[in-house]
């Protein structure tokens, strides 16, 4: 038998007069397995994740596109995306369709796990647990649902063997075809044609027992 936790960790500045992005938190997570007869801890996965501040950011007087912008392009082309220009809400057709009050934004970077603990749902539950812990106040979780690079592995700090190398554009376009379903179990649903998908947090998502449960 074996138990799974996740590890998490995040930092930000002191100073009372930092730079925009200051708005924005980022996570770094490791997901471990206890092996309940020897006690052993294994590293089986990585995860990580970013929350936009938009309520203290609006409180600071900060400019959101200023936020975002200062930070990375990926916030720069959501906050196109999902945000009212000049405001601190989302766009009213991303509000009326997933009722997201709430105007924090939850960025699922990545998740990857070790061949070994695939299709176990253990990246779902990873998900899950995360958006419960850090989710709270934001009105959307967003996330490129997409295989990653096989050659991103240092970059991620992961063995090359835990991403998988495709053999050309189809078959790697059919593993996001099932990846993409995969997420959808838990209520992802696509921002029209980009490659972004959407979780609603005022919505009561599965639970991981329910996550479990045979598709």
């Amino acid at each position: 038998m074996a138990s799974f936790n996740i590890e998490l960790r995040t930092g930000t500045s002191l100073h009372p007069d930092g730079e925009p992005s200051d708005f924005v938190s980022e996570y770094t997570g490791v997901v471990t397995c206890t092996d309940e007869e020897t006690g052993t801890v294994a590293k089986v996965g990585r995860l990580a994740a970013m929350r936009v501040h938009v309520a203290l950011a609006h409180n600071a007087g900060e400019s959101l596109f200023d936020v975002c912008d200062c930070h990375s392009s990926e916030l720069n082309y959501l906050h196109a995306l999902l945000y009212e220009p000049e405001r601190y809400h989302f766009r009213e057709e991303v509000m009326a369709r997933f009722d997201a009050a709430d105007p924090d934004l939850l960025v699922l970077d990545y998740v990857v796990l070790a061949p070994k603990w695939r299709k176990l749902k253990l990246g779902l539950l990873a998900v899950r647990k995360l958006v419960d812990l850090i989710g709270g106040g934001c009105g959307l979780a967003v996330s490129d649902i997409s295989p990653l690079r096989h050659d991103a592995a240092s970059v991620l700090r992961v063995p090359a063997r835990w991403l998988t190398r495709y053999a050309g554009r189809e078959e790697r376009r059919a593993a996001t075809v099932r990846l993409r379903r995969y997420y959808r179990r838990m209520g992802f649903s696509r921002l029209g044609r980009t490659p972004y998908y959407a979780l609603p947090l005022n919505q009561v998502t599965p639970t991981a027992t329910e996550l479990l449960e045979p598709m």
